[in-house]
């Protein structure tokens, strides 16, 4: 679990760094609950680093909305606090759709872009043809599209 802390500095920094070291600290706390208590559904298919990568991604979005919603105090009120980028934004809807894939196609689709693996590594890690692999992934690939396309972020919020 050393990776959590990692992970949440690396974003943090991507997107300008709005959280201090000690509000990182608690944010990988809050990470580390999520991640023990999830562990049982934890089913091997893909590295551990990969599946705890989504959620630091989250508990750290959920963190800087509340860090954005957080009353100033009068030391800092001359802030302005922080806005999560849509980017971020986009990213949480991404990964709550590939919650929604079936477990086979969306393990494929993050073991593609998370991992970076072929589809001969991916086939080879899930006993699959890499052909069989490739199907499934585009399967996968073309109803994410239709998650995201059903369930666009809303505009006003």
């Amino acid at each position: 679990m050393q990776c959590i802390p990692r992970i949440l500095s690396a974003k943090n920094a991507r997107i300008g760094s709005p959280l201090q070291p000690s509000e990182l600290d608690d944010v990988a706390q809050d990470t580390l609950v999520a991640v023990w208590k999830r562990l049982p559904s934890f089913r091997g298919l893909s590295a551990l680093e990969t599946w705890v990568y989504r959620f630091c991604h989250l508990t750290l979005l959920k963190s800087l909305e509340a860090h954005r919603r957080a009353p100033r105090t009068e030391q800092g009120a001359e802030e302005t606090p922080w806005v999560p980028e849509r980017r971020e934004e986009r990213f949480a809807e991404v990964y709550r759709a590939l919650d929604r894939l079936p477990e086979d196609e969306g393990e494929l689709v993050r073991l593609k872009h998370f991992e970076d693996l072929s589809f001969p590594e991916i086939g080879e890690r899930l006993g699959l043809s890499p052909n069989t692999a490739k199907t499934r992934y585009y399967r996968g690939l073309a109803r994410l599209r239709d998650l995201l396309r059903d369930n666009p972020l809303e505009e006003a919020r």
